[in-house]
């Protein structure tokens, strides 16, 4: 029996494995911060600080679909402060189109200043998304 097969070994290797993960959730809850206002009654703003890529899509995801089966009649997606915006971010707005269609839901989405978002946006076929 090898020193890696010994039940401390794997025991160690079962911490380090949960530490590592752990890590990885908080540096992607750093590298995309989510903010939820409600300027008026039936809409809702998010807004985003940080990085949309392949890590930090889903969690936007999470948030859009939490916000799009709530009470709002208007969902409005700011990226204007986003770092970066890859394909990943547009997929997962390409689904929340969807839900919003279903659910009787505006979904707007507003790229600003964020170079990324709005070389991406430009590149969807027109009324895929509403781009403000």
């Amino acid at each position: 029996m090898t020193s890696l097969s010994t039940p401390r070994a794997l025991d160690k290797k079962r911490a380090f494995s949960a530490a590592s993960e752990r890590r990885a959730l908080e540096e992607q809850r750093v590298r995309l911060r989510l903010h939820v206002s409600r300027p008026t009654r039936g809409t809702t703003v998010v807004k985003m600080n940080g990085q949309v890529d392949l890590g930090t899509a889903p969690r936007l995801w999470e948030m859009l679909d939490q916000r799009l089966h709530g009470s709002g009649t208007t969902v409005i997606v700011n990226l204007s402060e986003l770092e970066f915006f890859g394909v990943s971010g547009i997929r997962a707005l390409e689904r929340a189109q969807l839900l919003a269609d279903e659910t009787g839901t505006e979904l707007f989405v507003f790229a600003g200043e964020c170079r990324s978002a709005c070389r991406l946006l430009g590149l969807c076929p027109s009324g895929t998304l509403h781009v403000l």
